[in-house]
């Protein structure tokens, strides 16, 4: 069986374009703008006394980015989605883009607005997360939103870019890396699954929860992702080393976070098959994962 890479992201566009902002006439507050007021005014101001939780600084040097995309009919090249023609002309996108921009301003999270507005595929399902990334290996794609990134706090976001996949903005996120090695059982029809993979889905589930069950009744997890493993890092254990979010699925992502060290997660089903996960230390090594913790 020909063994690939698990993809963890697509990087292969480039993005280029220049801020677009709407100023707001302060003159004209709405009814919503003066009930914000109130509430906001009705609040009880931070106790002094009580310690507020630490605030990452912001890294000159890496940096984690979420995505929010709206499309457009006028984009071309591989960007250019398939329903084209039933997307919003360009100036109802910008409009659209905008709106969502004011509402992240009233509150309202950046995920939640990713899954019901964001047009980026590619991004979507990982609540708009597309990795983290260092300045000397930031991808193509993004290469337009590297400076304005970097340029920002910690939770901080762009104003609405033109680029060439719509109008988007940008969030920077803190970096959160963890560390996990993984075997993948693939079946018929899987994301990037090889024509000679013939198992139903429910023969892989199968076969990676009898999987599971070996190693956490004591066989060695590497030995096993060698032996079983269907993708590139089998023949490393299965070792995918420290990896921020956003840069794999997100059902993966929710799993690998949840562990301690040294902990097994179930089987964990993603559109490449089904996965077994364990945590390692965050220093790389396998000291901490002795089974199930």
């Amino acid at each position: 069986m020909r063994r690939s890479l698990l993809p963890i992201a697509a990087l292969a566009f480039a993005l280029a374009g220049s801020a677009c902002s709407k100023e707001a006439d302060p003159a004209k507050a709405s009814p919503e703008a003066d009930e914000a007021t109130k509430k906001a005014e009705a609040t009880p101001a931070a106790d002094p006394e009580k310690p507020s939780e630490p605030v990452q600084e912001a890294d000159p040097n890496e940096a984690c980015l979420k995505i929010l995309v709206v499309a457009h009919a006028e984009l071309e090249g591989d960007e250019k989605p398939e329903n084209s023609e039933k997307l919003r002309d360009k100036p109802a996108a910008l409009a659209h883009a905008r709106s969502l921009l004011a509402k992240l301003g009233a509150g309202e999270t950046f995920e939640s607005l990713v899954l019901s507005d964001s047009d980026d595929e590619r991004t979507k399902a990982k609540r708009g997360g597309t990795g983290t990334f260092t300045r000397d290996a930031w991808p193509e794609r993004y290469e337009p939103l590297k400076e304005p990134i970097f340029g920002l706090p910690i939770a901080g976001r762009t104003d609405v870019l033109d680029t060439p996949i719509g109008f988007v903005i940008a969030e920077r996120c803190a970096v959160d890396k963890v560390h996990t090695r993984h075997i993948l059982i693939r079946y018929a029809g899987a994301k990037r699954a090889d024509d000679d993979v013939k198992r139903s889905r429910d023969e892989a589930k199968a076969e990676a929860e009898a999987l599971r069950a070996k190693i956490a009744g004591g066989e060695d997890f590497a030995e096993v992702a060698k032996e079983k493993g269907e993708d590139g890092t089998a023949e490393r254990g299965g070792d995918l080393g420290p990896i921020g979010r956003g840069m794999f699925a997100y059902a993966y992502e929710e799993a690998a976070w949840s562990l301690k060290p040294g902990e097994l997660s179930p089987v964990v089903e993603t559109d490449f098959g089904f996965h077994i996960i364990e945590r390692l230390a965050d220093g790389g090594s396998d000291e901490a994962a002795a089974g199930e913790g």
